[in-house]
């Protein structure tokens, strides 16, 4: 409404392009007094050029239509003078005259048209010229930023002076010369790179910013974004950072124009690994000063990497003068500055912090923009803290109403939108669904809706994902398909936070029916899909299942990876089904993309030890050492367990000396394993041989290789070796379980020394039970609780004595401490009723009774008992009035 005050305005080149490109006659004035103050204001040589372009192109338009009227308005003239003056009717001469008149119009048009740049395509909607600006060539947030306003007054990076027709000139380069240029410094060669990188930048050349410009690839010349880039990347690939450094402040000094992404690759690439007040962060810091001293246009990024590598966070002076630094050149730099300050702080979890540079900014006056206050949230949000983030979302607000209420702008370009947006509300919800409050998650996402801001794949995806960490499946699932009802297209990652949720359920057919209709809604499942569903069913030990989805994975050409190949394996190995594993192994590999690493092997491994088959395990085995795959302990092991079953005790020994002589260090579950091995044979020397050996290698033992050797002792009937690897169990500082107390009552009861094993089992409940002389005095820790098995061991003691007295004792005890006897306990009682004498027949049917009477499950091995305790005839006739008949089994009672 009031152009004139444009002057003095900060106009963006987003601004100027809405107001050149609109046809409307009505917005002129406003287009071409916008255009006055873009001149000055936009970073863009391409906003410019576009819009000059367009006004002519109007101009042009409105002389065509103007000439056309003029012609028309002419042969409806002379076509009345005509009636009026001649008597004759002649038709042709005033038609004749109008066409005349127009094709001198016309003529002169196409003439003032040849000498005119050609008219710029108009914009599609959505779109807007990023996609051809030569402004916007690495597509960063500098693509919108205004010229510099530093003391120099110096052109804009990578523009030229304005030619001629007072278009801008842009800096353009050999692109053969950068190739050169580029493999020189890929070899190594750097002494040939510098003459060549010389005569590249003598031969630049300038020409004018087309509107839309051919300089790809396959052009002869290149951009010099584009060069700088490309020569940055392969300098930094020879290794020398500090050359990438100098590069980059020649190409400055020749009007290349070097991005933000060129800048902190090179800035990263110098600074990687250093501390703040190093040799290397104050070259990284020095390069950056040149460069912004030199009207480069660092973005966020590289700021935040300054914050962070080369300036301490407490030296709160040496970060006031880089931001009054950037206060010098514009509130617009100044408040790139506050966001990587902000982002600075909240990467090292220093939230407060973070909110302390926050209140700065406000204060020091910086660009109040959405940008700005999103720093500040996502670092609260990030450490779980949603109350603070909350917090600030509400102070955006309360400062977009007060802008407006001003009625003055706050940022510029794409920032000045002073509001929460999708973003903003959004961090938060993740940070509900890192803590797993589904609750809180909707009702920031209600408010989001509530406030106008329409939700995009994100925030579903992250409603989503609050719900799949909390186990909700269900929730999940109602979200994802609130999504597609709403027309929302989600990607992936949607699909994937509820086929996880599906698979953590252990719901294989559910998490497969998610993924067809992933395939179904076209949302491109990749191969975290697929794996999630394989996993699924691997947990459920369903080969076929994994199976049918590596086909599935096939047929929509997603690869599998080497993580495909592991979990469809083991799927299998859980199975036991090795004929498939292999089938899989082999057909995953033959793809080529998957190389098979140890993890795969062992799933085989594992797949044919659970199938029994030793021989196919140790084929694997050697297969991966044909074929250059290490094996690891694991792989190792694996076949000594295999050993161990078997009770191939000379295999499994062969198997951890090959395991030695590749290098393999031996773990305990290696040597466990081994020792194990003799459990089968009752070799308690040879067991005792492995474990010395073991703990000679320093490897020290645990609870489970201590068991494994009283294991051993136990089958042997060596009640006093057992008694000799309890105490020095504890005297290593292993704390004995109830397993290796179970196995010393084991041994005790098995040599026939019932008061030894009551001891050990008073030992285990903490009471103070008198030893005898030649017992060791164990420490017991505390809370240990005997299991059935071990009072029902210790009364078999007894019981192996006829003393039925004690065993009622012992499981009386154990039903008083909340244990109830099983057909196990039955057997043994029973059998202390046998071996009494006299009989004690009567106990035995009392017994019987009321173990029936509870309930509890019946086997043959107490009926058989019970039969030769009562006698056949009485044993029928018992049964019979119970009503109870004799479980299905081999063999007779």
């Amino acid at each position: 409404q009031d152009p004139s005050r444009l002057r003095s305005q900060t106009i963006s080149p987003r601004t100027a392009r809405c107001a050149c490109f609109s046809y409307s006659s009505h917005f002129r004035e406003v287009a071409q007094t916008m255009l006055g103050a873009a001149k000055q204001s936009v970073e863009s040589a391409k906003a410019w050029s576009e819009a000059t372009l367009h006004i002519a192109a109007q101009e042009r338009n409105r002389t065509i239509l103007l000439f056309f009227a003029v012609a028309c308005g002419g042969s409806v003239l002379l076509r009345f003078v005509d009636q009026c003056l001649f008597d004759d009717d002649d038709a042709v001469v005033s038609e004749v005259c109008a066409l005349v008149a127009f094709l001198a119009g016309a003529l002169i048009v196409t003439q003032r048209r040849k000498n005119s740049p050609a008219l710029p395509q108009k914009a599609r909607p959505g779109k807007g010229f990023a996609a051809a600006s030569l402004a916007a060539a690495d597509g960063g947030p500098h693509a919108q930023r205004r010229p510099r306003k530093g003391a120099s007054g110096g052109a804009r990076q990578g523009c030229g002076a304005e030619g001629a027709e007072g278009l801008p000139q842009i800096v353009t380069v050999d692109s053969e010369l950068v190739q050169s240029v580029a493999e020189a410094c890929r070899s190594g060669s750097m002494d040939l790179a510098q003459p060549l990188l010389a005569r590249l930048l003598a031969e630049k050349s300038t020409r004018p910013a087309s509107p839309s410009p051919d300089y790809g690839e396959a052009s002869a010349v290149i951009r010099s974004d584009i060069a700088a880039h490309t020569l940055a990347e392969a300098c930094l690939q020879s290794g020398d950072a500090y050359m990438a450094g100098d590069w980059l402040r020649q190409f400055l000094a020749v009007g290349f124009r070097l991005s933000g992404k060129t800048i902190f690759v090179v800035l990263d690439s110098l600074s990687g690994g250093c501390k703040p007040g190093s040799e290397d962060a104050s070259r990284t810091e020095q390069l950056l000063a040149d460069l912004v001293d030199g009207n480069a246009l660092p973005d966020v990024a590289c700021y935040q990497l300054l914050f962070e590598r080369c300036i301490a966070a407490g030296d709160s002076a040496h970060i006031d003068s880089w931001l009054e630094r950037l206060a010098r050149r514009s509130r617009h730099e100044q408040t790139q500055g506050y966001v990587a300050l902000i982002r600075a702080r909240w990467h090292t979890r220093d939230v407060a912090a973070a909110e302390a540079w926050m209140q700065r900014a406000v204060d020091a006056d910086a660009f109040q923009c959405t940008v700005l206050y999103n720093a500040v949230i996502h670092a609260c949000a990030r450490t779980g803290d949603i109350e603070r983030a909350a917090h600030w979302l509400e102070r955006m607000q309360e400062a977009a109403r007060t802008t407006q209420d001003e009625g003055r702008g706050s940022c510029r370009g794409g920032e000045s939108r002073l509001a929460p947006d999708v973003i903003s509300y959004s961090a938060i919800m993740d940070a509900c669904a890192q803590k797993g409050e589904t609750k809180l998650a909707e009702k920031w996402f209600n408010r989001m809706v509530d406030a106008g801001i329409c939700p995009d794949t994100v925030t579903y995806n992250t409603v989503i994902k609050a719900h799949a960490r909390a186990s909700d499946l269900a929730g999940a699932e109602r979200w994802l398909n609130n999504a597609r009802a709403r027309g929302v297209r989600l990607d992936a990652f949607g699909y994937n936070a509820v086929i996880a949720a599906a698979a953590r359920a252990a719901d294989p057919d559910r998490a497969e029916r998610w993924l067809r209709q992933m395939i179904q809604d076209r949302a491109e499942p990749d191969v975290v899909s697929y794996n999630s569903v394989i996993n699924a069913w691997a947990k459920c030990g369903d080969g076929a299942g994994a199976e049918r989805i590596v086909s599935l994975m096939c047929q929509n050409s997603v690869e599998p990876d080497v993580v495909t190949l592991g979990v469809a394996v083991h799927a299998c190995a859980r199975a036991g089904d090795k004929d498939r594993a292999e089938r899989l192994f082999e057909r995953i590999a033959a793809r080529g993309k998957a190389q098979p690493d140890a993890i795969c092997y062992n799933a085989l491994i594992n797949a044919a030890v659970k199938a029994g088959d030793v021989v196919r395990a140790e084929k694997w085995l050697q297969a991966m050492l044909d074929r250059g795959v290490a094996p690891s302990v694991v792989s190792y092991t694996t076949v000594l367990h295999a050993h161990a079953r078997e009770g191939n005790i000379e295999a499994a020994e062969r198997g951890l000396e090959l395991m030695r002589e590749n290098g393999v260090e031996a773990n305990v579950v290696s040597y466990s394993a081994l020792i194990h091995a003799c459990v089968k044979l009752g070799d308690i020397d040879r067991a005792e041989k492995w474990f010395d050996r073991m703990r000679m290698q320093g490897i020290k033992a645990n609870a489970v290789s201590y068991s494994v050797v009283l294991n051993v002792c136990a089958k042997a009937c060596n009640y006093s070796r057992a008694e000799y690897w309890l105490q020095a169990m504890s005297d290593d500082g292993v704390p004995p379980n109830v397993v290796c107390f179970n196995n010393v009552i084991d041994a005790c009861a098995k040599a026939g020394r019932a008061d030894r094993a009551e001891i050990w089992l008073r030992r285990m409940m903490g009471e103070d039970a008198k030893l005898l002389e030649d017992m060791p005095d164990v420490i017991t820790p505390p809370g240990l609780v005997p299991t059935r098995q071990s009072y029902t061991t210790t009364a078999q003691a007894h019981a192996s004595h006829g003393h039925w007295e004690d065993v009622e004792r012992i499981f009386a005890d154990m039903e008083g401490r909340g244990t109830c006897m099983d057909e196990y306990s039955l057997t043994v009682l029973l059998s202390a009723y046998s071996r009494s004498r006299p009989r004690q027949r009567e106990r035995a049917e009392e017994a019987f009774k009321r173990y029936v009477d509870r309930g509890l499950k019946l086997t043959r091995p107490p009926l058989r008992v019970l039969r030769s305790t009562v006698g056949g005839a009485r044993f029928e006739r018992l049964m019979c009035d119970m009503g109870l008949s004799i479980p299905a089994g081999e063999g007779s009672l």
